[in-house]
């Protein structure tokens, strides 16, 4: 609760200082909105409940589709720790709904061998997978009814783990799930030749980050959640020098969805700022991934 408390303290601010802008320093980058029409209004989620929600950042980018992006598959039986085969569960899930998005049939089922190899290892039920691999095999090319038997997937599995007491497995997968997308929407960035859509994009989950920090602090106990704690507050410290402004007109938070609804938002940051946290994002997703026994 106190986050969603934290996060209308932000927007109000942001929503005033709308009304009278402060003069900005002369380097500083302008960027407003992520498209050309000022009454679209788009859709940017604060707090995740499934590690693919965040999938919407690589969505309708006009790119290509790169194999290179995802995460590799050939080190699973390498990742022996609960902590990190619940982070490797989201990043592989982001990395089926990659694929899923560009139609790469054989890919995807790649991906979803992956997870169910990891759910194993984490001892969740069969009968979760035995179930959505028949709808995989009747709907696997059909793509919303894919992306629903994803979601179902993970609606389940976060059920279990919170049913018996792993709410910080829940936690990392999605942590995960959401590095991952930032590290896709990153590499889009670059190879869209820096597109100012795609930088809208990353630096508006400047609040889902906020979110993401409060949920892995309720489980630093943990040494493996300790570490990757540390590496989200050096990205915040980036993110905190990026100013979002929102205009009043059609605002809305919707706390049901977690999601804040809004026409095209005013980013005011240095190209630097960019340039580190995309740095930082690409760090963190190399750390995650690497295997128990990678030298």
């Amino acid at each position: 609760m106190n986050h969603v408390i934290c996060l209308f303290a932000l927007l109000t601010l942001s929503l005033t200082a709308c009304k009278s802008p402060q003069k900005e320093p002369a380097e500083a980058f302008r960027q407003a909105g992520s498209g050309s029409d000022p009454e679209q209004v788009h859709d940017i989620i604060y707090s995740l409940y499934l590690p693919t929600d965040v999938a919407g950042l690589f969505e309708r980018t006009g790119t290509n589709y790169n194999p290179e992006f995802t995460a590799p598959t050939r080190h699973i039986t390498l990742y022996r720790k609960p902590e990190q085969m619940a982070v490797m569960m989201g990043v592989y899930g982001v990395d089926m709904s990659y694929t899923k998005l560009f139609e790469q049939s054989a890919d995807a089922g790649s991906y979803y061998s992956a997870i169910q190899v990891l759910a194993g290892k984490l001892d969740i039920p069969d009968p979760i997978f035995e179930a959505s691999s028949k709808r995989l095999e009747k709907h696997f090319n059909n793509e919303d009814s894919l992306a629903s038997v994803i979601e179902d997937i993970y609606v389940q599995t976060d059920r279990y783990f919170r049913e018996n007491g792993y709410e910080n497995l829940a936690a990392l997968t999605l942590f995960g799930g959401w590095i991952e997308a930032m590290y896709i929407g990153v590499k889009i960035y670059q190879e869209e030749s820096r597109s100012p859509e795609m930088a809208d994009r990353i630096l508006q989950q400047k609040y889902a980050l906020n979110s993401m920090i409060t949920l892995l602090s309720n489980h630093q106990e943990s040494l493996p959640v300790a570490g990757y704690l540390l590496m989200l507050k050096k990205l915040r410290k980036q993110f905190d020098r990026v100013t979002i402004r929102y205009p009043r007109e059609g605002f809305q938070v919707d706390t049901a969805r977690k999601k804040i609804r809004a026409a095209d938002a005013t980013i005011t940051y240095e190209p630097e700022t960019l340039v580190q946290v995309n740095n930082l994002v690409r760090q963190i997703r190399t750390a995650l991934i690497k295997a128990d026994d990678d030298s």
